[in-house]
């Protein structure tokens, strides 16, 4: 029978546990030694522990990893958390009793107060079903189509009529780029220069306020979750109207079914938009990824949270969970003394917090 244990993950660790995910998944994600160095042992959180399932003889044959993550409660109070990430057992080796086992030591672990985790199409029946695990909130995805040559592409080879499908929406483009310009004349807002350490730090006690509670930003944080990594790297863009600076947005370009898609990763501001600064800022991000040749825009966020909800409404359109590889609930488990902040369904939580992209 396997033995769960709770192991603090190390350097000379990492060739088990890149072979335990290669037994299951090619993806560079699960393999590439330098991704799960970063993940997991550069994280400025802390170092990661995993969740290890191991047969008699005492080999991996399992795990998943509680990842480190400051919650801050308010702009002068925090606590210990961490999120699941990486669940992967060896094809032979998955059984009732290694899944139960395995989801039974995420809900307290030693040392921890919150941890937060998602599930996918495997997991969902073991959280919901078996444990019934309270959903505490479900990200909402939303989005704005922008080109159609990937979805072109995905259909017909011939360059050409790709080209000319691309051309005919090109109208389309160009009316998102006259509406961020005329935007811009009315809000002040636009993506500027980074700010001092200073108005930085200024930036995220304000955020802190705003937002609630949340797995805390700042400026380590941003480095190492948007510039330090091999595969995770995103762009970073701060915004400002006229001298002030808001907070930053971050972006990340991917593949997903053949389509160029511009990720919004993650949106710090220190406070909340006006109506037309929220529909101006999307067709900003818009912009962005116009100016990439992207096909869409796209995020998936908690939008109940007020730092959070500038995302709704036009020119973004909800897109349904139907059209998504699976929903994207989210599941809290809170010590005694932290629950009640944590029993709210407009906690602040975006893709930064989740180990997608």
């Amino acid at each position: 029978m396997n033995k769960i244990r709770l192991e603090a993950l190390q350097a000379d660790g990492l060739d088990e546990q890149i072979a335990v995910g290669a037994a299951v998944y090619s993806t560079p994600e699960v393999t590439d030694r330098e991704h799960l160095r970063w993940k997991h042992l550069a994280n400025p959180g802390g170092v990661s522990t995993s969740i290890s399932a191991r047969n008699p003889q005492g080999e991996l044959v399992g795990r998943s990893f509680l990842q480190p993550r400051r919650v801050s409660l308010s702009a002068a109070e925090s606590c210990a958390g961490a999120t699941v990430t990486d669940l992967v057992v060896k094809p032979e080796e998955r059984n009732a009793a290694t899944m139960i086992s395995m989801t039974r030591a995420v809900r307290a672990p030693e040392g921890i107060d919150v941890v937060f985790h998602t599930s996918n199409e495997v997991s969902d029946i073991f959280y919901r079903k078996l444990f019934k695990f309270p959903v505490a909130f479900s990200l909402q995805a939303v989005g704005l189509p922008i080109g159609v040559a990937g979805a072109i592409g995905r259909f017909v080879s011939n360059r050409g009529l790709v080209a000319f499908g691309n051309f005919l929406a090109s109208p389309w483009r160009l009316l998102i780029r006259a509406a961020t310009a005329v935007g811009a004349r009315g809000t002040g807002l636009a993506f500027g220069l980074a700010p001092q350490e200073a108005e930085r730090a200024e930036i995220f006690r304000r955020f802190r306020n705003f937002a609630g509670p949340h797995l805390a930003r700042d400026d380590a944080f941003v480095d190492w979750r948007f510039s330090k990594g091999t595969l995770f790297r995103g762009d970073v863009k701060w915004l400002c109207k006229k001298q002030e600076c808001l907070g930053y947005l971050a972006f990340k370009q991917v593949e997903l079914a053949g389509l160029k898609i511009m990720v919004i990763m993650d949106s710090v501001l220190s406070r909340p938009l006006s109506g037309g600064e929220s529909t101006h800022l999307k067709l900003m991000a818009a912009c962005v990824a116009a100016d990439a040749g992207c096909d869409a825009v796209f995020t998936i966020a908690n939008l109940r949270n007020p730092a959070l909800k500038w995302m709704r409404g036009f020119p973004f359109i909800t897109i349904p969970d139907r059209h998504l590889p699976h929903p994207t609930p989210i599941f809290v488990h809170a010590g005694e003394g932290r629950r009640g902040a944590m029993e709210r369904a407009d906690l602040f939580f975006s893709l930064a917090d989740l180990d997608y992209f």
